[in-house]
């Protein structure tokens, strides 16, 4: 169910049509660098896939890829006569911060979604391929009665403190944790 609230999120996020600041220009040196290739979303109690065939994979492992700054999630179901019909999402990556690490997927056409990352798993070269989060949005302002850019998460308009301060408040409820893990270097 976790799965499901998190791919949910992530994709109605990258169809918002809202803009936003860039948490790039929050970065620092020691903000992780997520490795590149094809990545899990696993459901509470799910074992991390070893196959690289998803095809192979439980259902409570949803794929995702990461290239070169930007993450796909490629979603199929049913179409006319049984055939399958892909559904792929492109968005840029921007990590942020330390404790804790915010991601920030999307983009200005599509919107932006906000991860609050801990428990960080680093590989030898210091790439983050693994970590638990949840998808957070920030409390909301007031403004006109007229919006022409849509705030969808309240994040886009917040400071880095109300950023900071949502992103710790959603990692207090470990239980409402997924985890994503690395799975092997590759593209989509």
């Amino acid at each position: 169910m976790t799965r499901r609230l998190f791919i949910l999120a992530l994709t109605m996020a990258l169809a918002a049509c809202a803009t936003g600041p860039r948490l790039a220009l929050w970065r620092r040196p020691s903000t992780p660098r997520p490795a590149e290739g094809l990545w899990a979303i696993l459901d509470p109690g799910c074992r991390k896939p070893s196959l690289v065939d998803i095809g192979a994979w439980p259902k409570c492992a949803s794929p995702f890829w990461i290239s070169r700054g930007a993450a796909v999630v490629v979603r199929t179901r049913p179409g006319p006569g049984g055939t399958a019909l892909d559904h792929s999402y492109r968005a840029e990556v921007s990590m942020a911060g330390d404790n804790p690490v915010i991601a920030e997927v999307g983009n200005s056409n599509d919107g932006h979604l906000y991860l609050a990352l801990t428990r960080l798993a680093r590989d030898d070269q210091g790439r983050l391929i693994g970590a638990s989060g949840a998808a957070f949005a920030c409390p909301g302002k007031t403004a006109g009665p007229i919006s022409l850019a849509p705030n969808a998460t309240g994040c886009e308009s917040a400071t880095r403190e109300d950023v900071r301060r949502a992103a710790t408040a959603t990692l207090r409820d470990q239980g409402a944790l997924t985890e994503v893990a690395w799975i092997a270097a590759g593209a989509p």
